[in-house]
């Protein structure tokens, strides 16, 4: 079994050699590799040996790799090639300079806000509301070790989805599927057969959101206990777990891990318009009014408040100029008043012709 640190770094398989490992999973061993023939640095999943001895998942993964090479999306790691090399069956894909959800949780914790939360998971739905639309593409293992954040910018990168099945049967879907326990939806762990629906995989991104938001998985024990209370036991609601947080996010949380698909959004369309509107809400874009304009005949944006605050610096410095001259001479009022007097009086003495 593939299971020790860096134990194939310097071997080339598909073309690339393994520098180093980063990282492991239900499927295998994940290497930074560097594709010679491109000169790039790719991401190399080994495949575990016991499912290289499985011709039907090694089936089910090269058809499943066709269909997530036809992935285009920013949010989206690139599936780039799959094959097999003297014996290591691999996956090649896009390479993303950055850690997990799962490592941010657990090394830096102070990273994880509401907004930042939030960005995220519209990023997410976005992605996987595109892989269901064009390809009826489900993930099946939605879980923070998947979800890669780049260093610059924070932008999310959904890995494994090169593994997921799709709901138009191409791939032809095992009787017996791979689960993390800690996410996994009641409908799949009562049938034991992947979902064609993407309510399974809000499920599970609902309970991502509800162990990010409080700190823990709404359910906890052994893998029997965890399955067990994912199907049978009803979750405390997360605004009594996290009282801070917004009632309204909370509560669709809430529906995204409900037992019953039913009462979950329905798809990740319904999801990204909620989402998106909680955002709005908590994160309002400054919005620039408009005045009608008479002249143009159309609307034309006021000042933007840069602009307003340096003219209103302008008026004061001007306004403090003049009364800075009148504390300096006080006599100038009252000889401007005289002036004016005289003038009137001039005025008047003339129109009477007494000068004639």
């Amino acid at each position: 079994m593939i299971n020790t640190t860096n134990e194939l770094a310097g071997r080339t398989v598909g073309g690339c050699e393994l520098i180093r490992q980063l990282g492991g999973g239900n499927n295998g061993v994940v290497y930074l590799a560097h594709q010679k023939k491109l000169n790039r640095h790719v991401a190399c999943k080994i495949i575990s040996p016991e499912l290289q001895d499985d011709p039907d998942f090694m089936d089910n993964l090269y058809a499943e790799a066709s269909n997530a090479a036809r992935l285009t999306h920013p949010n989206i790691i690139q599936a780039l090639d799959a094959g097999d090399d003297n014996g290591l069956k691999y996956f090649l894909m896009e390479y993303v300079d950055g850690c997990s959800l799962e490592d941010i949780r657990a090394n830096s914790p102070e990273i994880i806000s509401t907004s930042f939360l939030l960005r995220i998971a519209l990023q997410l739905v976005d992605a996987m509301d595109y892989a269901w639309r064009e390809f009826r593409m489900v993930h099946g293992d939605i879980k923070p070790g998947n979800m890669m954040i780049t260093r610059n910018g924070y932008k999310l990168k959904i890995g494994d989805l090169g593994l997921a099945h799709s709901a138009n049967g191409s791939s032809g879907a095992p009787d017996d599927v791979m689960i993390t326990p800690l996410y996994a939806a009641p409908e799949i762990i009562t049938t034991q057969r992947a979902s064609n629906d993407p309510r399974s995989d809000i499920y599970s991104f609902g309970i991502m959101l509800y162990e990010l938001f409080c700190g823990t998985t709404p359910f906890t024990g052994t893998v029997e206990e965890l399955l067990q209370s994912h199907v049978y036991q009803m979750p405390k609601p997360l605004f009594k777990m996290n009282p801070d947080m917004d009632k309204e996010l909370s509560q669709l949380i809430d529906s995204m891990i409900s037992k019953n698909p039913e009462y979950r959004p329905k798809d990740w369309k319904a999801l990204k318009v909620a989402l998106q509107g909680i955002y709005n809400r908590l994160h309002p874009a400054v919005q620039v009014p408009e005045v009608g304009n008479s002249a143009a005949g159309k609307a034309t944006p006021i000042l933007n408040q840069t602009s307003a605050n340096n003219i209103g610096k302008s008026w004061s410095a001007e306004e403090q100029k003049k009364k800075t001259l009148l504390e300096k001479a006080p006599w100038l009022l009252p000889a401007a008043l005289l002036v004016l007097i005289l003038i009137a009086l001039l005025s008047i003495v003339i129109n009477l012709g007494l000068f004639k």
